[in-house]
């Protein structure tokens, strides 16, 4: 059955994988990006990013049922949830850089002036 239209809810970009059941959490991969993978495969056997050919990304994913996924209410619903779990996510790792690794890089930068 493969894969659904890309669906966008909260400022973020997903799919749902009707083979597999899953919710992909994707982002549409630039020129950039697809150029880092060309090269990158010229001398690796795996790809870097694992860009698909309609040009997106898989960032993550997670189980849902097909019925949940086509019943919209449920899906934004879900999909709501994980929105919250994943910018909480991103603010602790905010905060981890800001605390642990910002004011080293900042002593490297003194050091290096």
């Amino acid at each position: 059955m493969g894969k659904s239209a890309i669906y966008e809810q909260g400022g973020k970009l997903f799919r749902y994988d009707f083979d597999n059941c899953v919710v992909e959490y994707v982002y549409k991969a630039t020129d950039e990006d697809v150029q880092d993978e060309a090269e990158w495969l010229r001398d690796h056997d795996r790809p870097l990013y694992g860009i698909d050919d309609d040009g997106y990304m898989t960032l993550d994913s997670v189980g849902l049922s097909p019925e949940n996924w086509k019943n919209k209410g449920l899906r934004r619903e879900y999909l709501a949830q994980w929105i919250d779990d994943l910018d909480e996510e991103a603010q602790a790792l905010a905060r981890d850089f800001e605390k642990y690794e910002l004011p080293y890089m900042m002593k490297q930068m003194e050091e290096h002036e």
